[in-house]
């Protein structure tokens, strides 16, 4: 029995709602993954190198709305309440 999991990715391109999303998805499983969490530049899309810096994190969905979901709320708004954040501490000092 194994213990991990050891995907095989192949290059898809999701198109929903308006949003094309290029990313990886496992040839076993079916599942997507998001592009940002793992690098999908480095993975399975062959763009480039990924960097030193970056930390990769394992997130995976089953269905394209999920991710298209995810980066949404998670990235996107992430992104948004940091700048908001940087704008607030800017004007203060």
């Amino acid at each position: 029995m194994a213990y991990t999991w050891e995907p095989r990715w192949e290059k898809i391109k999701i198109e929903k709602y308006g949003v094309i999303i290029h990313t990886c998805r496992d040839k076993i499983t079916g599942m997507i993954a998001c592009p940002i969490c793992i690098h999908a530049a480095s993975k399975c899309l062959g763009i480039e190198k990924i960097p030193a810096t970056y930390k990769q994190k394992n997130i995976f969905f089953f269905t394209p709305e999920d991710l298209i979901i995810h980066i949404r709320e998670y990235h996107t708004y992430g992104y948004l309440r940091k700048i908001g954040g940087r704008k607030k501490e800017r004007s203060v000092g």
